[in-house]
C-alpha cells in the first residue's frame, strides 16, 4: 500500500511540476530551466536572435509554452503560444517554420497520399475547447487552417441539447 500511495505521488508530482508557466519565471538562468522542466519539443533563435525553447502539454492539454532567453541565458518571457490572437496570425502560404514561430511545433501530425500534411493543436479559445488544424501542401506551404470544437469534449453523447428546443 505504501508503495501504491509513493507512485500516485510521484505521478501527481510530475504532473504538477510539468506546468512551465508555473515552475519558470524572468530571470532564472537557462541550466536552471532545463533541469526544472526537461527537453524541450522545440528550440531555435527569434528575428531578433534571442534564444527560444519550447515546452507541450499537448495533444491533450491546451497549451505550448514558449520560454525566450536573453543574451545573457537568462528567461525574458515565459508565454502561451496557443491563443486566438496568434492563431488569428496564421495565413494561407505561411512555411511550416513560421508556424511554428507563431504557434509553435504541433505534436499530432499526419502525412496523407497526395503529399499534403496537417498539424493539429488543441487550445482554449475564452474558456471553449478547441481544436486547431493546420494544412500544408506538399511544399510545406499552409493551404488553410481551420477551428472546430473538440469532439472529445463536446460530443451528442455528452448530454447536450440536440438543437430540438422545448
Amino acid at each position: 500500500m505504501r508503495f501504491l500511495c509513493f507512485l500516485l505521488y510521484t505521478a501527481l508530482a510530475g504532473c504538477a511540476t510539468y506546468d512551465v508557466s508555473r515552475l519558470v519565471t524572468p530571470g532564472m538562468a537557462k541550466g536552471e530551466v532545463g533541469a526544472l522542466a526537461g527537453k524541450p519539443i522545440a528550440e531555435g533563435r527569434l528575428a531578433d536572435n534571442e534564444l527560444y525553447w519550447d515546452y507541450t502539454r499537448q495533444p491533450y492539454g491546451y497549451y505550448i509554452y514558449r520560454v525566450t532567453f536573453g543574451p545573457d541565458e537568462r528567461v525574458r518571457e515565459v508565454r502561451n503560444l496557443l491563443t486566438p490572437e496568434n492563431i488569428r496570425k496564421l495565413q494561407a502560404g505561411m512555411t511550416q517554420a513560421e508556424v511554428s514561430a507563431v504557434v509553435g511545433v504541433s505534436p499530432d501530425r499526419q502525412v496523407y497520399a497526395n503529399g499534403t500534411r496537417s498539424w493539429s493543436y488543441r487550445y482554449q479559445d475564452y474558456g471553449v475547447i478547441k481544436l486547431l488544424h493546420v494544412i500544408f501542401d506538399s511544399g510545406d506551404r499552409v493551404l488553410w487552417y481551420y477551428s472546430e470544437w473538440d469532439p472529445r469534449v463536446y460530443s451528442k453523447k455528452g448530454g447536450g441539447s440536440s438543437g430540438g428546443g422545448r
